[in-house]
């Protein structure tokens, strides 16, 4: 991922004001009025709490509804705040080992430990074609690519892994992969097997020996063994080909809906997801993925989403059935989570189906989701989105969520007799509402942007979302930047940094992009901003920046109500002063 934060966000334009006017005693009444407004406002979180109720069903007039959704989302966010985040503390000392007082820590994400994914069409993406004619422009290739990149931090192909496309041209697989992994990101292998004749999974040659008749394959020729046989060598084939540039396959895709080279193997009357043959595929496929330390995995549909009571019980089955009978070492259970409008699913019915997955001990995937056909609206899309991610987000054996496909054109709808209709982007990439939501969350809300100023001990800690992050000290204008992970909730992790000098930091506290000043002599920073002068945008500033770290640590340099703690009162004395 290398999302761009500097775009202005939603919010921040909502907290902007009109501009520099005269402020005469009525005007600073509404001032202060607006101030206290706005932060009534923020405490309640009235504008989150507004969006994404309609596509549930649920207005603002509705008392009882919108206490459950307010309730769902504390919950989801509180379970975010526990699982999805971890202390770090940050040490700054001089060579000598003297501890740095007010030092400024700028905290900056890199990227995220779970995995945000999407499909990525293999040929457009590496060729600018589709089975060997070019679609669309040279710019929507390169559009593609960069919001690929820009989005997520894994991929996963749509088709060209699947065992005889991917034997009929195994470069443009490669190509894509090697595309990803160039850009750090994580490829998901789908599938090593997956028995779907007329989606073109299965070698010609194999469906002959499957007794099926097709029409790219020759005479039906019955050969159970010849299955087993080539079936095998392709699992540790495909799987050795990768090594670790794949960090977890699907073994066998859809067994219970696609049980074609189950039923070959073993016949019509076969149980699919308890089959000798597909705990054999998972084995031996466990063998060989053990070689490269990476995971496996199981994939189905209807597994999550919807009244789907037949999948589920199935899906249970077969997990059941690897991990407790034959043993395996199963280390993802996907479920795909492709959406038709009527096939929602509310918060509590989620996590409840999720905490029965998790009891299995693998990690819980969703592998391919997308929101299609009749019903949907846009913004409904985009609500369900928010609400979709976060509860799956908030479950602590969460590991991965991957969208199929992104962008319109190359969405797989028309296969299914609907319109292309990808979360994100529209043809002429016309953000949808749902991106705003993707990236709100993903971006933002679960993004750590973070500062402030070490204490008297030279230490300053705070939570920050588990993955990847820059750390920046800056003592007398000096910096020194180092990147550490955070992957445990229970576990803080400290990051030593050694700078020059004799421990003492810098005299005056930096609050985001501001070095506020004392222009009066008191010792209280009126001069906000820095620029010189004390006028209402400074006031603006320090209440936009009350909660800030370098705030709140140096108290007494912002203490303008004079009862020895930072809050509003402050906010509104300054502006008397003014």
């Amino acid at each position: 991922m290398t999302y761009d934060k500097t775009d202005t966000t939603r919010s921040e334009q909502a907290d902007r004001t009109d501009g520099d006017q005269p402020v005469t005693d009525n005007a600073e009444r509404d001032v202060t009025a607006a101030l206290e407004r706005r932060d009534y406002l923020r405490s309640i979180g009235i504008a989150g709490l507004v969006g994404g109720l309609s596509g549930l069903g649920v207005t603002a007039g509705s008392t009882g509804t919108v206490g459950a959704q307010e309730s769902w989302e504390a919950d989801a966010d509180e379970r975010i705040e526990q699982y999805r985040m971890g202390d770090l503390e940050v040490v700054v000392e001089t060579e000598d080992g003297s501890s740095v007082t007010d030092a400024t820590v700028e905290i900056e994400q890199q990227e995220h430990e779970f995995g945000f994914g999407c499909m990525a069409h293999a040929e457009f993406l590496t060729r600018g074609s589709e089975w060997g004619e070019d679609i669309y422009t040279d710019e929507d290739q390169e559009r593609y690519a960069e919001t690929l990149e820009e989005h997520f931090n894994m991929i996963v192909l749509e088709n060209l892994h699947k065992w005889n496309i991917w034997e009929d041209d195994t470069e443009i697989a490669d190509d894509a992969v090697e595309w990803a992994r160039e850009r750090d990101m994580d490829v998901r292998g789908h599938v090593a097997l997956w028995g779907n004749i007329d989606a073109h999974a299965i070698p010609p040659r194999v469906v002959e020996a499957m007794g099926e008749d097709w029409e790219e394959a020759g005479e039906p020729d019955h050969d159970p063994d010849y299955v087993v046989s080539e079936s095998m060598d392709h699992i540790e084939t495909i799987i050795e080909h990768y090594g670790d540039d794949i960090t977890e396959w699907e073994i066998v895709n859809e067994v219970f809906h696609e049980p074609a080279m189950i039923e070959a193997v073993e016949g019509d009357n076969v149980t699919p997801e308890t089959a000798e043959i597909l705990g054999d595929w998972y084995e031996f496929g466990e063998e060989v993925a053990d070689r490269y330390d990476i995971d496996i995995a199981v994939n189905d549909y209807n597994t999550l989403n919807g009244d789907h009571g037949y999948a589920r019980d199935q899906y249970h089955d077969q997990i059941d059935y690897l991990m407790n009978e034959r043993g395996i070492d199963l280390d993802g259970i996907g479920m795909q989570s492709h959406h038709y409008e009527h096939e929602r699913i509310d918060p509590d019915t989620m996590m409840t189906r999720l905490d029965e997955y998790a009891e299995y001990g693998a990690g819980l995937k969703v592998t391919e989701f997308d929101m299609f056909g009749d019903g949907w609206d846009r913004q409904m899309q985009a609500e369900y989105l928010h609400q979709f991610l976060k509860t799956f987000f908030s479950h602590p054996e969460a590991e991965d969520f991957l969208m199929w496909g992104h962008w319109d054109p190359v969405h797989w709808g028309p296969e299914m007799g609907d319109d292309p209709d990808a979360p994100l982007y529209e043809e002429d990439w016309t953000e949808k509402p749902a991106y705003d939501e993707y990236v709100d969350l993903v971006f933002d809300e679960w993004w750590t942007d973070e500062s402030g100023t070490t204490d008297a001990s030279g230490e300053f800690e705070t939570a920050v979302f588990h993955g990847d992050h820059e750390v920046t000290v800056t003592v007398n204008g000096e910096s020194a930047t180092q990147e550490v992970s955070v992957t445990d909730a229970t576990s803080p992790v400290q990051l030593e940094i050694t700078v020059d000098g004799d421990g003492e930091g810098d005299d005056d506290p930096v609050v985001g992009d501001y070095t506020p000043e004392d222009t009066t002599g008191d010792g209280l920073r009126n001069d906000f901003t820095g620029d010189g002068q004390t006028t209402h945008d400074d006031v603006t500033a320090f209440f936009e920046n009350l909660e800030d770290d370098a705030v709140q640590q140096n108290a007494e340099d912002f203490d303008f109500a004079g009862n020895d703690e930072i809050g509003f009162a402050d906010v509104v004395d300054l502006l008397h002063d003014v």
